[in-house]
């Protein structure tokens, strides 16, 4: 039987922001809070890191790509499916932070996504078919 990683009232890192667990059931934490928005589900544990500053700095740059995705302002963007890939880097990240060689290679990971999502939705806004653009501007 797993043990718990964090009791009801501590705070800990859940998919890349500081939360309050709120919630616990058995050996699992089922609901967090910033404070203003509360997150649930049947078990966080596997995404809720202790504050130390490397998790602190991965959580700041996967955060960092969640607002430049939304910076975007496309209607269109998958923002559910940006997050959840967001979160699993984000884990992967965490899983690995004592490790420098493979953090790195994450980080270097996650710049190209993100870079990569960047420029392709901005240059999608100036695609044209004979001279008319797709996309307003």
């Amino acid at each position: 039987m797993k043990t718990l990683k964090f009791k009801q009232g501590e705070w800990c890192f859940c998919e890349f922001a500081l939360q309050q667990v709120m919630e616990t059931e058995e050996n699992r934490i089922t609901g967090v809070s910033d404070g203003m928005f509360r997150h649930g589900g049947y078990d966080l544990s596997d995404r809720c890191y202790p504050i130390e500053m490397k998790v602190k700095q991965i959580s700041d740059t996967v955060a960092y790509w969640s607002k430049e995705f939304h910076a975007l302002k496309n209607n269109a963007l998958n923002h559910p499916d940006l997050n959840r890939e967001l979160i699993r880097r984000w884990v992967e990240l965490c899983d690995n932070r004592n490790d420098e060689n493979r953090l790195k290679e994450l980080y270097d990971k996650l710049s190209e996504f993100g870079n990569s999502v960047v420029r392709r939705v901005r240059d999608l806004n100036f695609e044209e078919v004979e001279g008319v653009s797709l996309f307003r501007r």
